[in-house]
């Protein structure tokens, strides 16, 4: 897990957007927004690389159809939100709460997720690739169709989660607090070394758009 930041800004020390125009350009320009408040702001269709969103404040805010690469979500509040069609490479989030918030048909890749909440959330056809999962409450989370591959569970909580017709490799139930009732079914069975090949393969898809974005970031400054 991250190590706890301690942030305690004063109010005048807290980047606060005056508007949506200004929010996005804050989160691609890499500002740090810990604290701010972006409730309901629509910031869909969104890519950015390295945004610092500690403990912001995203309760009903629209962040999809975006790319996020390596934010900092850490302990932020991104609830009741529209988080669907959006892709996060990397990043912190840590005790991070989407409760009840629409990450359908999104991926969550190599990600430190480790304590965070997706209580109520839905994830219906999400996929959630190589990140740490640990202590993270998934209780009446709605997993339906959705895709977990070598991500650590330990400690997970799948109380009342819909895991109905999803698929994982890698993932040791045994090690959740509460495993999912029934166990989703496996991925179609291949050699462990395919997978892995696989799995590379989707990392090292992921580097490659961070590099790119970092460079048109660059470019663009």
């Amino acid at each position: 897990m991250s190590q706890e930041i301690k942030i305690e800004k004063k109010a005048s020390e807290v980047i606060q957007p005056k508007n949506v125009a200004e929010a996005r350009q804050a989160i691609r320009n890499r500002q740090d927004l810990s604290g701010a408040n972006l409730q309901g702001m629509a910031l869909d269709n969104l890519q950015a690389v390295g945004s610092i969103l500690r403990k912001t404040y995203l309760t009903d805010a629209d962040l999809s159809h975006g790319l996020l690469v390596n934010p900092n979500f850490y302990r932020a509040k991104v609830e009741n939100a529209a988080v669907h069609n959006t892709v996060i490479i990397g990043g912190d989030l840590v005790k991070t709460s989407f409760k009840d918030t629409d990450l359908s048909e999104s991926a969550i890749i190599g990600a430190d997720a480790e304590f965070a909440s997706f209580e109520g959330a839905n994830l219906r056809n999400a996929g959630l690739i190589s990140s740490n999962l640990k202590d993270t409450n998934f209780r009446g989370a709605d997993l339906t169709n959705a895709r977990l591959a070598a991500s650590d569970v330990t400690g997970a909580d799948f109380t009342q989660a819909d895991l109905s017709n999803a698929n994982t490799y890698n993932i040791d139930w045994s090690k959740a607090k509460v495993p999912p009732t029934p166990f989703p079914e496996p991925f179609v069975q291949l050699p462990n070394w395919a997978w892995s090949v696989m799995i590379g393969g989707v990392l090292g898809i992921a580097s490659l758009v961070i590099y790119a974005l970092i460079r048109r970031q660059k470019k663009s400054s």
